[in-house]
């Protein structure tokens, strides 16, 4: 009889820690971290950029800013279900920042990935859980607008307006992380797909306020842009 009792006690245990495993994460977790570029998002320096975004596969970007939401449901045995939207904010490299001169602005990238995926608990330990997950989804792709602008003393002035369009792309992500109760810490990698840089510019003039106007918009395509970056990242569940 005491032998019955003390596995009905050990197996309630095993499946509290099971429970526990599977639904820690459960609910709507606020994630909040950087973003380090990598491989061709992150080539290029002013020598190959100048003021422009991409001339070919580089991005130049610098090391970002993420945030973002996740919503999981666990299923049972460790597994959950999960869907996430985060925002990703690159600005340009410090290299091509200095070189910029005090008359341009200069983009930034913004990307959205919308995901859905699995998540699943390897490990229970204590209070803590680790973890592993991977998703993929469509990522909608911004570039901010960029300007530059001349002078040639008080005589001529000009600007020249480049603004990009909205690209869309498929992406995947893959991540580890473990999580203490409310609190999760997670690594993950974000490959969000290649798109091209396009859009249009303007050029706008004024000849010593006897003459001036705007020309009319020059379409452009500026080679293809695949953001990748690695993400540290802390989670907030609610």
């Amino acid at each position: 009889m005491k032998k019955r009792v003390t596995k009905a006690i050990a197996l309630a245990a095993i499946m509290m820690g099971m429970t526990t495993a599977t639904y820690a994460q459960d609910g709507l977790t606020l994630r909040l971290g950087a973003g380090l570029p990598m491989g061709t998002y992150a080539q290029g320096s002013a020598t190959d950029l100048a003021t422009s975004v991409a001339t070919s596969e580089s991005g130049a970007a610098a090391v970002g800013f993420g945030a973002g939401v996740k919503y999981q449901h666990g299923m049972g045995h460790g597994l959950g279900l999960f869907a996430s939207a985060d925002l990703f904010l690159n600005t340009l490299n410090g290299d091509i920042r200095e070189a910029k001169g005090d008359n341009v602005t200069l983009p930034t990238y913004l990307n959205v990935p919308l995901m859905v995926g699995a998540n699943y608990t390897l490990l229970h330990v204590g209070g803590a859980q680790l973890w592993v997950e991977a998703g993929a989804g469509l990522n909608l792709r911004h570039i901010t607008a960029s300007k530059a602008s001349a002078a040639v003393g008080t005589l001529a002035s000009g600007d020249t307006e480049t603004t990009y369009a909205l690209a869309t792309s498929f992406g995947w992500q893959a991540g580890v992380g473990a999580t203490l109760g409310s609190l999760s810490l997670g690594i993950h990698y974000y490959a969000l797909g290649a798109a091209p840089v396009s859009g249009e510019s303007t050029a706008s003039y004024d000849l010593g306020g006897l003459l001036g106007g705007t020309t009319e918009p020059v379409a452009f395509t500026a080679g293809t842009l695949s953001p990748s970056m690695l993400l540290l990242r802390l989670g907030y569940t609610f």
